[in-house]
């Protein structure tokens, strides 16, 4: 057999097997997810919000509320995904001009809508191309990209 045809197939099996994949066991809520509507609770009133450019960006360990308007800061979270619940804790500001932070005040979170800086949704409904939950004081739709 030819050494240079040894040689690449050691290299390629090298290559796949040093590589360290992080697979996650989140399904349906992994993805890019778009806040259609929010519902407040107390009122029952509802809010249009395709126009806000909040969108919701999950992977593995990590939740990203994005605003693609560039009103807000982005805010970085580490999340927990059990049973019908969802939790949101440690928010970091996504500041790369000048440097991440923790985010400590829950005032900071206002503008999403949530109210504390460690907060547990329930998940009303979740599938590979709609998502509702729900904290104390609203009702969020979600969709898909």
């Amino acid at each position: 057999m030819n050494n240079k045809y040894i040689y690449t197939l050691l290299a390629v099996i090298f290559m796949l097997t040093a590589c360290d994949f992080e697979v996650s066991d989140n399904g349906d809520l992994d993805g890019y997810w778009q806040l259609k509507q929010q519902d407040t609770l107390a009122t029952g009133g509802t809010t249009d919000m395709r126009n806000s450019g909040y969108y919701w960006a999950i992977q593995v360990n990590l939740l990203e509320i994005r605003d693609v308007q560039a009103h807000q800061l982005n805010v970085l979270f580490r999340f927990e995904h059990k049973d019908s619940k969802l939790r949101l804790y440690n928010p970091i500001a996504d500041n790369r001009n000048i440097s991440d932070s923790l985010i400590v005040s829950p005032a900071t979170l206002e503008p999403y809508g949530l109210q504390d800086i460690d907060e547990t949704f329930d998940i009303i409904e979740l599938n590979s191309d709609k998502m509702v939950l729900e904290n104390a004081c609203y009702r969020y739709h979600f969709r898909k990209y």
